[in-house]
């Protein structure tokens, strides 16, 4: 059960490194430059789960919460 948790865990790091150095930019995908990022917006960024990265569950992404997510995006 521990191997199997630890595999589950490195594996979602990985995911998340790889989401950070390709992550689009925050003005990228706020396609409509409302300052948050749609549900609709944020399933172009591959890797971006919604659900994780809205820490305060209000249905979209703000620039904080984007950022915390994909590792500031691409410079």
């Amino acid at each position: 059960m521990k191997t199997k948790l630890s595999i589950t865990v490195l594996a979602l790091g990985f995911a998340g490194a790889a989401l950070a150095q390709d992550a689009p930019s925050f003005e990228e995908v706020d396609q409509n430059a409302d300052g948050m990022i749609s549900q609709e917006e944020a399933a172009s960024v591959e890797g971006l789960d919604l659900a994780t990265a809205d820490t305060n569950q209000d249905g979209s992404l703000d620039r904080s919460e984007y950022e915390a997510a994909t590792g500031g995006g691409a410079q």
